[in-house]
């Protein structure tokens, strides 16, 4: 299995990134990146810092979950953000990384393309290959910490019954390795830019970049939201200026900042 120390080596002379990376710290277990990475930003990391893990024992994921990788065959890291943007736009950052993250993908499964499932999962062939966990904090600052975590499968195998109709991996969808050092370096490379032209310009190019990619536009599809709140049924209409997912309903255009998507069968 590469170590850590290996592959932050290997990573090093392949970079393209002007800050994104060129902080980093990796380790072979660790609880959770996130929480490393937050750590590290308390202390005064710089913007673009990385945190690097082979295996996690306590990753996070969206809505509560937990993020279950095998150590040394996919990608599981962090990075520390410090965006002069307000906070109800904050979400644009997941949808900057979400493109960053499937343009890469698709780079290197071509043809086979990636598709963003709303807000930030990464497809490939309708199975999620990448997951994302965007946590922010406040506190005795003058700019926000927000630490953006990306779990991204690339040369795993196999999954557990209970997830292997869902999840994927680069490997799974193409049936060929990829070096992940390289892969790192061109998911940066992509990240950074992204990540700058979204505090410039307000997330115009992100937001079309982002629909260009985005599963099931257009179709109709069915929003589980947290709670005990009864799921929305309606056409996905694409996302507002801040990031929000727009369903066309049977009672108007309505707007949601959390959910979780599932396409509906299509019509007979």
């Amino acid at each position: 299995m590469e170590q850590p120390p290996a592959l932050a080596g290997a990573l090093a002379p392949l970079l393209r990134t002007r800050r994104f990376g060129r902080a980093l710290r990796a380790f072979a277990t660790i609880g959770s990146t996130n929480t490393e990475a937050a750590a590290w930003a308390a202390e005064g990391a710089p913007e673009g810092a990385v945190v690097l893990a082979e295996l996690q024992t306590a990753g996070r994921g969206r809505m509560g979950r937990t993020w279950e990788a095998r150590a040394g065959r996919n990608l599981t890291f962090s990075v520390v953000l410090r965006p002069s943007l307000p906070p109800e736009r904050f979400g644009l950052l997941t949808l900057a990384a979400s493109v960053a993250v499937a343009e890469t993908v698709a780079s290197f499964t071509a043809p086979l393309d990636a598709e963003i499932k709303w807000p930030n999962d990464v497809l490939l062939e309708g199975r999620k290959c990448c997951g994302m966990l965007l946590e922010s904090s406040f506190s005795g600052q003058k700019r926000p910490t927000v630490i953006l975590g990306i779990g991204l499968n690339v040369n795993q195998d196999a999954f557990p019954p209970a997830l292997a109709e869902r999840a994927t991996s680069m490997l799974l969808a193409t049936g060929r390795r990829t070096p992940r050092a390289p892969l790192l370096a061109a998911l940066l490379a992509r990240l950074e830019p992204a990540y700058d032209r979204l505090v410039h310009d307000g997330g115009a190019a992100v937001r079309q970049a982002y629909e260009a990619r985005l599963s099931g536009l257009g179709r109709r599809a069915t929003l589980y939201l947290s709670g005990t709140r009864a799921p929305v049924r309606g056409v996905l209409a694409g996302i507002t200026e801040t990031g929000a997912l727009r369903v066309e309903t049977g009672d108007g255009l309505r707007l949601f900042h959390a959910g979780e998507v599932s396409f509906s069968p299509p019509n007979p």
